[in-house]
């Protein structure tokens, strides 16, 4: 069997030289087989001696998958050439290929949340319901059952399931138990009214101590918003266009704002999750909410000297709803390969229960529900991760033009943080995104 090819491309004259060199060189004998006219059982054998192309973005997730491919291509016979890019040039990697129409990457990691609707309205993501469906081109181990029906709507655009989750983070409050104990509390909110109560129970700005804290900082700002909008009663988007300019979405976007202008630290415009890592881990925070990838750092002693002080748990409801939310980065089989079948074997691999299984052990969570953490990983963390897993929704909207569209929703966000005017905020902010919109549709 060949030996797998691991490049790690470094300067984007590279990338592109290599993308233009490459585009339609691939060839294979699957490229017209529908996968509805795939019959017999199923056999990981199926597609032994071809080779696919597998580009990934340098991520955790990566550096831990790398190594393990070997088996892959053990059980399939299957070669994969592996490239892993920094990911702005990953990103043009992709974008460069995929929009030539080259049939050379077959597998690609995707920013579902913020490339999705571009690249499916661009037809590069293969359906993958119909490889699913065939028992003769999937394992009846598989168990497509365990990922949740939120996650999956996640990664669908226009009924088309466009790619599934390699790695997965839920927004989760982070809290220190010793503070809530000292001011009275023996749980962590259940609400967000209990979240204000227990804010302002907590604060104490002369000794540097603040009772909550989230995202202030623009655009970053947004992923951490949207539960505050789902929980009261809005949503970013009806019938394509904006609909956080709604009662409910001013309020949310009200609270969001006023919750870290009363109870948080100064600055607060200026903090994205870096800062705010620094400042829990400095002691200086009784209340976080944030992305769990950032709990590795707060589990550790060596980072957190309070680590065993910390809890975690789902986001506290709102006067509408009890939604939970995600972000994440996913798989998709490129609609150019002449490989999918062999393709859709590596996707399912990396995504079956023993793959993420061993991943989840070391830390990086993946899109199942029944998939056990490992053992130095908190009970608590776990059942918050799962219970919000079950219900999570995307952090951002479905749209092409993310990056804009996250700005213009982030000056509502300023807005409120400084306390001005967000009824207008909100409702320039949806005339910005409305226009955006209008114009990816042209």
């Amino acid at each position: 069997m060949q030996r797998r090819k691991s490049i790690v491309v470094k300067t984007l004259g590279v990338v592109t030289a290599a993308a233009l060199l490459l585009t339609g060189c691939a060839g294979g004998s699957t490229a017209a087989e529908d996968p509805g006219d795939v019959s017999g059982a199923f056999d990981w054998k199926r597609y032994e001696g071809e080779t696919i192309r597998f580009v990934a973005g340098l991520q955790p997730w990566q550096a831990q998958i790398e190594p393990m491919i070997a088996e892959f291509e053990e059980l399939t016979g299957i070669d994969v050439e592996m490239e892993a890019l920094p990911e702005d040039q990953f990103r043009q990697r992709l974008q460069v290929e995929l929009t030539a129409g080259s049939d050379a990457i077959d597998v690609f990691m995707s920013s579902i949340q913020q490339d999705g609707a571009r690249f499916a309205s661009s037809g590069w993501y293969e359906d993958l319901t119909p490889y699913i469906e065939n028992k003769s081109l999937t394992s009846p181990d598989y168990d497509f059952a365990d990922f949740s029906e939120s996650v999956l709507e996640g990664h669908t655009f226009d009924g088309v399931l466009s790619a599934l989750p390699i790695q997965l983070e839920v927004q989760m409050l982070f809290y220190r138990k010793d503070l809530l104990e000292a001011a009275g509390y023996d749980a962590p909110p259940a609400t967000l009214d209990e979240l204000e109560e227990i804010a302002e129970a907590t604060s104490d700005p002369a000794n540097n101590v603040y009772g909550w804290a989230a995202r202030g900082k623009r655009a970053a700002a947004v992923t951490q918003l949207t539960s505050f909008i789902l929980n009261h009663g809005a949503e970013y988007m009806v019938d394509g266009g904006a609909a956080f300019d709604s009662p409910e979405g001013v309020a949310a976007i009200k609270d969001y704002g006023r919750l870290i202008r009363e109870y948080g630290p100064s600055g607060s415009t200026n903090n994205g999750w870096e800062e705010l890592l620094a400042l829990f881990q400095a002691g200086s925070l009784a209340q976080w909410a944030d992305n769990s990838g950032q709990a590795a750092a707060l589990r550790d002693p060596a980072q957190t000297p309070f680590a065993d002080q910390v809890g975690y748990a789902p986001m506290p409801a709102g006067p509408e709803s009890d939604a939970q939310t995600f972000f994440g980065w996913a798989s998709a089989i490129s609609s150019n390969s002449e490989h999918k079948g062999a393709a859709w074997l590596f996707l399912q691999w990396l995504t079956s229960p023993e793959t993420v299984a061993a991943l989840q052990a070391t830390g990086i969570p993946g899109g199942r529900q029944s998939v056990e953490f490992g053992p130095d990983v908190p009970t608590e963390f776990v059942e918050a991760f799962q219970t919000a897993l079950a219900t999570a929704q995307p952090q951002l909207p479905q749209v092409q033009s993310v990056p804009e569209v996250r700005d213009v929703i982030g000056d509502a966000i300023v807005s409120s943080i400084q306390g001005d005017d967000v009824e207008a905020a909100t409702a320039t902010a949806a005339e910005q995104f409305n226009r955006i919109v209008e114009l990816e549709a042209r």
